[in-house]
């Protein structure tokens, strides 16, 4: 059993599943309705934790009412939540998505999160101590970024989730082992992927995969840039697919599995999660060990 440490934002998620989106004014019943812990760096670590995993998230949650959907659901998964935010009576960050079962096209409407922080003396390079990964969202960049020097001291690799450009991630990437990026991510003064593996190689990183949806990843290792293969399947919710592909990856990566082969198998996890409904049915079926 390996453990992980997981940094960034968890919300609270409530998804409506729709025969298609509404127009405007229009009212319209949802065909089902699930809610549950959101944020890539929640679901990444139920993710860890589903392949046995000693999973831990450190975020901001509170305790507010609102906030118990998403702390039953990280419990019941079997993920250690140290709930860090210096403003515990806020509501926590609420994300209303709807899901159109035709094709599983999704739209996400989120409160602020960029007014969330952390409390700075809460943490402590003890979370690392026995650790053998950390991954960041992105999120809270001054805790990040501790964690990452703390880390790389330990010799503890550091695995980074790039779903989006934020300003102060230059003082985070060299700290970086692993990015893996969506295809949304474009650091400043990048117009196409070429540009953004250049700018993460002369950040430091050394190993970059970067997901584009059904198209092959374009992965970046030794130097030499390649495609990995995706499986063509037919989706029926896409969300939070790129979140439980950082969760497999840091699970096959402590598996001592070559690069390439850690995203093969995210992927496979990944695209068959967009099987079924919400993000956490995949787990009660076939395991990939």
């Amino acid at each position: 059993m390996r453990k992980g440490i997981f940094l960034g934002m968890v919300t609270t998620d409530i998804v409506y599943y729709v025969s298609r989106h509404p127009s405007s004014d229009q009212k319209l019943k949802a065909e089902r309705q699930l809610s549950f812990a959101g944020g890539a760096a929640a679901n990444a670590a139920v993710t860890f934790a589903a392949f046995g995993n000693m999973a831990t998230l450190i975020s901001g949650l509170g305790h507010h009412p609102l906030a118990q959907v998403a702390q039953k659901d990280l419990a019941a998964h079997r993920v250690q939540l140290v709930d860090c935010t210096d403003q515990p009576k806020r509501p926590p960050v609420l994300a209303s998505v709807m899901i159109d079962l035709s094709n599983g096209d999704r739209c996400v409407v989120y409160s602020n999160t960029d007014i969330r922080k952390l409390r700075q003396e809460a943490l402590s390079e003890v979370f690392l101590e026995d650790a053998d990964i950390l991954m960041l969202d992105g999120h809270f960049l001054p805790q990040a970024i501790q964690m990452a020097q703390w880390a790389r001291q330990l010799h503890v690799p550091v695995v980074f989730d790039g779903g989006g450009w934020k300003d102060g991630m230059e003082e985070l990437l060299p700290l970086v082992d692993y990015a893996i990026c969506s295809n949304d991510f474009y650091p400043p003064g990048c117009a196409d992927k070429t540009e953004v593996i250049a700018y993460l190689g002369n950040a430091g990183v050394e190993n970059i995969g970067i997901t584009r949806d059904d198209l092959p990843i374009i992965a970046h290792h030794q130097g030499e840039t390649t495609e990995v293969p995706v499986m063509n399947i037919q989706p029926m919710d896409t969300l939070g697919a790129g979140d439980i592909f950082q969760g497999s990856f840091c699970h096959y990566l402590l598996q001592q599995q070559e690069f390439l082969r850690c995203l093969e198998r995210a992927a496979e996890v990944a695209s068959m999660a967009c099987t079924s409904l919400g993000t956490r049915a995949w787990i009660e079926q076939e395991k990939f060990v």
